[in-house]
């Protein structure tokens, strides 16, 4: 229900702040886009989890992602790469960085702040091969859907 919910604001927002003449310029993803909606949680989301699935270092296109763990919990560091950048708002070579708000054994909420803001959220579901499908939005409203699987 949350994720149909995140899915269906989504799209309004992207629709209302960019108008129907952008919408074919949001990232469809190179080769195949996520599934919409999301798959659904294979795991006992209310069960709570540490999140050791996650640390490390994770790839999609046109992006790198690390998670790991410092003094405040779980934090992760996302590096754009030009052409997702150009789709989302942000300037070529932008980092985003923020912790992971919520955690399962198969599902993840991560959130980006400025200056007390939500700048940057997602909400991915891990499959049964490993491969993590989500969706963000920005502050502008603007949606990207994302792949990411583990860094070789």
């Amino acid at each position: 229900m949350r994720r149909a919910t995140l899915a269906a604001c989504c799209l309004l927002a992207a629709v209302s702040v960019m108008g129907p003449a952008l919408a074919q310029d949001l990232p469809k993803g190179p080769k195949a886009p996520p599934p919409e909606p999301l798959p659904d949680a294979t795991c006992d989301t209310a069960k709570a989890d540490s999140g050791d699935w996650l640390v490390g270092r994770w790839v999609a296109p046109f992006s790198r992602w690390e998670f790991k763990r410092d003094a405040q919990g779980l934090v992760w560091k996302l590096e754009q790469k030009p052409d997702i950048n150009r789709d989302l708002g942000y300037k070529q070579g932008t980092v985003i960085e923020g912790k992971v708000t919520a955690i399962s054994s198969c599902t993840m909420n991560l959130q980006a702040t400025e200056n007390g803001e939500t700048a940057f959220a997602f909400e991915g579901v891990r499959t049964e091969d490993g491969k993590v499908y989500g969706y963000a939005i920005n502050k502008a409203g603007q949606n990207a859907r994302w792949i990411l699987r583990r860094e070789r």
